[in-house]
């Protein structure tokens, strides 16, 4: 086609359609302006692809939107199950709280409200009050108050209704010193209805001890040279307007201490005083005596309180501490009796003693003196060998200086010496009443020189050592036989016969003087040709038999001290026959071999036995049979 051609046809008066078109579209630079986008062709497929979603697209957008709802819904129901419980429990509307006096007097019966309030529209299930105290506060016997421990209990409250409240009463003492501060601690434990979880609801109030109706008082040395005695003083008194009963003093001693004696006599071991009643206004005092051991500069304390027996254990009104320094003195001195450090004594031992010292110093020391101070009524003191001292009588003490050992004029450092001297212990101990029991025999030696320095602010250092001596208990058994007796009936030849049978009654009658044994026992054997009947007087006693060894005991348990001289002895009889033979013509039949008396000391601790003479048909006791005791044909 020509170049004219071509232009007739681009420019003719009627153009072609399509190509009119073109002239208008984005692309003509002459056209007025782009086409909207709009104008597209809505079969143009990349068009649509531009403007829409396919239908895969829409349908994921259509599970997330319902996702989106879902998680929305889910998170409004637990807003609004938060709520809802919140309405129905908050722990923030749970009250509990503790009513009483915050001040006590020590022992003074106490009453507190624990009450305890529901604010909550749900009600509380299986709701317990726990109480916690110290084992200084004692509760009253309550039967809704159920112990768990020393320090704590619980009320079974059960269930609680909504807006529901109530109280439960705790009754008790407190047993403590003055300006001691105790808590009581309560916890309510519960689960609120529709919930799973526990709660603890709680609250504690703090009671100080502002004053004891029993007042004490302790003292004791500030010093004391190791080994030495040393004596405590516990004092008391009822500042109270009400008498109280049942009173004990106890004492909670130092290491090193070995208790001697105390005034009154102790009622427990070697610590606890039974006092009963103190009036209101009333006083007393209790007085300990021991011995004290340690190293130097340490310091010992012993606690003394004051209180009651409650529930099997001893809970104070109040207490005191005094503490004593352990010091050292150049001079030391030590004793042993009979060879030792530490023994018992029975009735009319010889006690030899010797006391030993020795200047451990640095400088010499002159005009030493010894002294040795025995005080006890179960020694004779007719007995006393002082080996050259001097007894002082009205003291109870023995002296001994210069002029009787001459090297005491001067004792260097490293020198020492010793001294000896001999007593008896009476052989009858003086029993007068129920008091005159327990006996302790104690020596105490010192030495002193007037050249032993004296430090500031102290005491003169005097050394010193002290020995205890318990006595053991003396038991006492006298056997004794009878033909004509008044509780067993007997038979047979008087005097016996060979060939036949003749029966007596033999008697034990045991006697126990200064201390409380136990597991007491009589045992003996019957010689050959001598049986047991098997009557017995009472016949309760604890009596056996053993015919294939023809043993015989008598079980009696505990004697008190001062049975038989106080009160009367424990005593049984027992029925034995013999048949004497030929060969015994003419002599005293044999009806019972020695008898061993046994028991247990409870105050030395200490094994005690006897052995006692058997008996025969000599019977000297029985008037009515005279001189026919030998055997005849």
């Amino acid at each position: 086609m020509s170049l004219y051609d071509i232009k007739n046809k681009l420019y003719k008066k009627d153009e072609d359609a399509n190509l009119s078109a073109h002239g208008t579209s984005e692309y003509n630079p002459r056209a007025e302006s782009a086409r909207p986008e709009n104008n597209l062709a809505e079969g143009d497929a990349w068009a649509e692809k531009q403007t829409g979603f396919d239908a895969e697209q829409k349908k994921a957008i259509g599970k997330g939107a319902i996702a989106l709802a879902g998680v929305l819904g889910i998170i409004l129901l637990a807003l609004g199950f938060y709520f809802l419980k919140y309405w129905s429990f908050s722990e923030e509307r749970m009250k509990l709280e503790i009513a009483g006096p915050d001040k006590a007097q020590s022992g003074k019966l106490l009453t507190y409200e624990i009450r305890y309030d529901n604010n909550n529209h749900a009600g509380l299930e299986n709701a317990v009050l726990k109480i916690t105290y110290p084992e200084s506060f004692k509760p009253e016997e309550n039967p809704n108050f159920k112990p768990e421990s020393l320090t704590s209990g619980t009320f079974d409250l059960g269930n609680i209704a909504g807006r529901g409240q109530g109280k439960a009463i705790f009754n008790g003492r407190i047993y403590s010193s003055k300006g001691a501060l105790v808590y009581l601690k309560a916890e309510m434990i519960f689960t609120p209805s529709g919930f799973s979880t526990q709660y603890v609801s709680q609250n504690q109030l703090g009671i100080n001890v502002d004053s004891t109706p029993l007042e004490i008082e302790a003292m004791a040395p500030q010093n004391v040279s190791s080994g030495d005695e040393i004596n405590y003083l516990i004092s008391y008194k009822n500042t109270g307007p009400e008498d109280l009963e049942g009173i004990r003093i106890r004492a909670v001693y130092p290491a090193g201490f070995s208790f001697s004696s105390s005034v009154p006599r102790v009622f427990e071991g070697d610590n606890i005083w039974y006092i009963g009643r103190v009036s209101a206004g009333g006083s007393g005092k209790v007085e300990i005596s021991g011995k004290l051991e340690g190293n130097r500069d340490e310091i010992r304390v012993m606690e003394a309180s004051v209180g009651t027996f409650e529930s099997g254990a001893f809970v104070a009104y109040g207490g005191e501490n005094v503490s004593t320094k352990i010091v050292s003195s150049p001079l030391i001195i030590s004793q042993i009796v009979n060879g030792a450090r530490s023994l018992n004594v029975n009735a009319g031992e010889g006690l030899n003693f010797e006391i030993s010292y020795k200047n451990e110093g640095t400088i010499g020391l002159k005009n030493v003196i010894v002294t040795e101070t025995l005080d006890s009524p179960v020694l004779d003191y007719s007995e006393l060998d002082s080996t050259g001292g001097y007894y002082d009588a009205e003291k109870k003490t023995i002296t001994w200086k210069a002029s009787d050992h001459p090297e005491l004029k001067n004792l260097e450092p490293g020198k020492g010496g010793m001294i000896r001297f001999s007593i008896k212990v009476k052989n009858v101990i003086p029993i007068a009443s129920a008091n005159d029991k327990n006996f302790v025999i104690s020596s105490i030696s010192k030495i002193d020189s007037p050249d032993i320095p004296t430090p500031v602010s102290m005491n003169k250092i005097i050394a010193g050592n002290k020995m205890d001596m318990k006595l053991n208990s003396k038991l006492v058994l006298d056997v004794k036989g009878y033909h004509t007796d008044p509780n067993i009936s007997n038979s047979g030849a008087i005097p016996p016969k060979v060939g036949q049978e003749t029966t007596y009654a033999i008697h034990w009658i045991a006697r126990n003087v200064s201390n409380d044994v136990t597991s007491a026992r009589v045992e003996s054997v019957l010689p050959t040709g001598v049986t047991m009947t098997g009557k017995i007087f009472p016949e309760d006693a604890k009596v056996s038999y053993n015919e294939r060894n023809n043993s015989i005991s008598w079980e009696i348990g505990n004697i008190g001290a001062g049975t038989g001289i106080l009160s009367s002895p424990k005593e049984v009889s027992f029925q034995v026959k013999v048949k004497p033979s030929v060969e015994q013509v003419g002599r005293e039949m044999p009806l019972l071999n020695s008898s061993t008396f046994s028991a247990k000391d409870s105050f030395t601790g200490a094994d005690l036995s006897v052995v006692f003479e058997g008996k025969t048909t000599e019977l000297r006791e029985d008037a009515s049979l005279g001189s026919n005791y030998k055997v005849m044909e």
